[in-house]
């Protein structure tokens, strides 16, 4: 057997494998970010993401054209709200000023130039029940007498409200 061959063997394994330890510790161990983008855009630019030609919508301001009542004090009147039909299925629906929706959705009311966060809490056999800060309102399903024809309104989809309080009475 001949020695020097193996030991040249073995001595050049181990110095391939100190070079390869070598490398690996020198190596940085993780990706390092060296620039962050960031995107500023002026609040009248065109949104990017949107389509092109689409304008912004106009805010309108707020005069002091109606009194601003608190929130606080605002009752629900049961009077306010005209339920025609209820559907107890699977989601169930109720229809409300010509308007369906489903348990938990908002309804868009609003009082005098305030927009009031009214919630239709439940949906049961003859009426609804709505929800605004915790003051929960039952309102009961109008049902025609025979022999009234009932012609519905149909709402505007675009700017569908429900305006109640004094002036919105009829």
């Amino acid at each position: 057997m001949k020695p020097a061959p193996l030991l040249l063997t073995i001595a050049g394994a181990a110095l391939a494998l100190s070079a390869h330890l070598r490398a690996e510790s020198e190596r940085p161990k993780g990706y390092e970010l060296k620039n962050r983008s960031v995107f500023n855009a002026d609040s009248e630019a065109r949104i990017p993401f949107w389509p092109i030609g689409f304008q912004r919508p106009k805010i309108k301001a707020v005069g002091n054209s109606a009194p601003v009542v608190a929130a606080s004090k605002i009752q629900l009147d049961p009077g306010y709200f005209s339920v025609t039909s209820i559907l107890l299925g699977n989601p169930a629906l109720a229809t409300v000023n010509g308007r369906s929706f489903e348990e938990g959705e908002l309804l868009p009311v609003v009082y005098g130039t305030e927009r009031l966060r009214v919630v239709l809490r439940a949906i049961r056999d003859g009426g609804v029940t709505l929800d605004y800060e915790g003051q929960q309102v039952f309102v009961p399903m109008k049902r025609p007498e025979l022999g009234q024809k009932h012609v519905q309104q149909k709402a505007d989809a675009v700017e569908f409200t429900i305006k109640i309080g004094p002036s919105a009475q009829k």
